[in-house]
């Protein structure tokens, strides 16, 4: 069930129509039902591994809020009557038999998640190396959405050790968390503390036919920036990556912008699809893009980039990992041995290292999205901390105001171009491919405008090079005058429907003859490949 297909469309309809028809008690069970009918459509063998994790975690959940539970009467019982030494003795006790059951579970989810997503990768470079016969599992298939619902898990049994939610104790519900159709996909990633209240509650938020038209007006941007731009750029970029060896420097550096303004519609475009059909049934889903190409820097621009990620591996890996004995006891020694200032930032340092290994390894297991979309992002921060002394020193002689339009803009396009750069790796078929196309554009020094006439001749397209660069043009123009709004805070949805009945009239055709026009249709176009389904 594509999300770019009527059928998807057609369920979204009816699932909103059995939403608000049911009791608000029973709310939920259409959402699991849905939810249930959603991944069977690309999955069915995949579901049962879902329910498996789902209720692994669910059991160990219940067992740590059985034990917090055992801990606080025992406290409550023996207030007064035992030492300090006893009341630390028993927190340790039952500390230590919480995180066993945590451990058992996060083993379990990261456990199978390796198996499916990273096993045969690894076994087929063991053999490779070693001249060994593992299983390579070649058979093997992969659950829809598994990096995304075996982390929300995990989530979910740290936020119940930490006691920031109890257990849940409906089973039904923990697998509705996990399975949930809006975001078991790609995401956004969600924290059950605050989509299951939302979910669960017999509150239903009061949808007038305004409030419906913002979140009809939304999801059909989320449309436009797929259909009319990230798949049209998609020819392009298919064409120029998996042809590369055909082209070289300024047909090469065309694929990689292209692929810039593709992945950014095409995962944007997405989540305006499903934050629009969260506003119609009433629920919250958080935001995962925030204007990234008006980033400063590398860090901002993962501040505003796969928003949710990001906060996820913050709270659950990069923090703990800095609050670990083990790193808390680095930091101690380095203070002694090196000065209290690298004491503080060499483990930080560490930290992020692995931060940032694990979201390259998130994205795949081939060497390409490991450098692309970690390890190359972690050197970019990295040179940014140990240069800035040197960089502010260079803005104070050239007088540089960090406020200064010029400069924002400067260092916008540097972000970008740091950005196109690393998303060459993660769009090719390898590493090495990344680096032959790499070499091929500075090999090439005569950057005519002949290889993009090549391009354009290329049989996937067949056509004109002016009317290919004024259709990107445009589409950079279109995407970067709605951000630029957002960012200042101006909203056209919201505009539009405050204006008169003609001028909306006219908004809602224009939308409506852009996708007809120029969305991408036809036999050959697959409509359910986003680029991070496949993530």
């Amino acid at each position: 069930m594509a999300i770019t297909s009527f059928k998807f469309l057609l369920f979204v309809f009816i699932t909103c129509i059995l939403y608000y028809a049911v009791p608000k008690k029973w709310k939920w069970i259409v959402l699991l039902a849905a939810s249930a009918v959603f991944y069977i459509s690309f999955s069915v063998y995949g579901i049962f591994i879902l329910i498996g994790l789902s209720l692994a975690t669910y059991f160990s959940a219940l067992q740590i809020q059985k034990l917090k539970d055992r801990q606080a009467q025992w406290l409550s019982e023996n207030k007064g009557k035992v030492d300090k030494e006893e009341r630390k003795a028993k927190r340790k006790y039952f500390t230590k038999r919480q995180s066993l059951w945590v451990a058992l579970a996060v083993v379990l989810n990261v456990g199978l998640l390796f198996l499916f997503k990273y096993y045969g990768h690894f076994a087929v470079n063991i053999n490779n190396t070693f001249n060994t016969s593992l299983w390579t599992a070649e058979n093997i298939f992969l659950p829809l959405g598994i990096s995304y619902f075996s982390l929300q898990l995990i989530g979910y049994i740290v936020d119940v050790s930490r006691g920031i939610i109890p257990a849940e104790k409906n089973p039904l519900k923990v697998i509705l968390y996990a399975m949930f159709f809006l975001s078991i996909m790609q995401g956004p990633f969600n924290r059950y503390g605050k989509l299951m209240p939302q979910v669960c509650s017999e509150e239903r938020k009061k949808h007038d036919f305004h409030s419906i038209k913002l979140a009809v007006l939304k999801i059909t941007w989320g449309y436009i920036k797929k259909l009319c731009i990230a798949d049209q750029m998609g020819v392009i970029t298919n064409e120029i990556f998996s042809n590369y060896t055909e082209y070289a420097g300024l047909a090469i550096i065309f694929g990689a912008v292209c692929f810039a303004i593709q992945i950014y519609a095409d995962f944007s475009g997405y989540m305006d699809i499903i934050l629009g059909i969260g506003e119609l049934l009433g629920i919250e889903m958080p935001i995962n893009f925030r204007q990234p190409f008006f980033s400063r820097n590398i860090t901002e621009f993962w501040q505003r980039w796969h928003i949710s990620l990001g906060a996820w591996l913050k709270d659950y890996v990069f923090y703990p990992v800095l609050k670990s004995k083990a790193f808390q006891n680095l930091g101690k020694w380095l203070t002694k041995k090196v000065g209290k200032k690298a004491g503080r930032q060499i483990p930080t340092y560490i930290g992020m290292l692995i931060l940032w290994t694990l979201i390259g390894v998130w994205h795949g297991a081939g060497f390409n999205y490991v450098f692309g979309v970690g390890l190359l992002q972690f050197i970019y921060i990295f040179s940014g901390e140990i240069f800035k002394p040197l960089t502010d020193k260079i803005k104070a002689k050239l007088k540089i105001r960090e406020e200064n339009l010029f400069w924002h803009i400067f260092q916008s396009l540097r972000c970008t171009v740091l950005m196109i750069f690393a998303w060459v790796f993660f769009n090719s078929k390898s590493f090495g491919d990344a680096i032959q196309m790499f070499v091929r554009i500075v090999a090439d020094r005569t950057l005519g405008l002949g290889q993009l006439v090549e391009v354009a001749n290329a049989d996937s397209l067949q056509c004109s090079i002016i009317n290919i660069l004024v259709y990107t043009v445009l589409c950079v123009c279109v995407l970067l005058f709605v951000d630029l709004l957002r960012e200042k805070g101006v909203f056209i949805r919201e505009k539009i429907e405050s204006k008169p009945y003609p001028i909306r009239m006219a908004f809602y055709l224009a939308c409506i003859f852009t996708l007809i026009v120029f969305g991408a249709y036809g036999t050959q176009y697959l409509s359910s490949n986003f680029i991070y389904f496949e993530f």
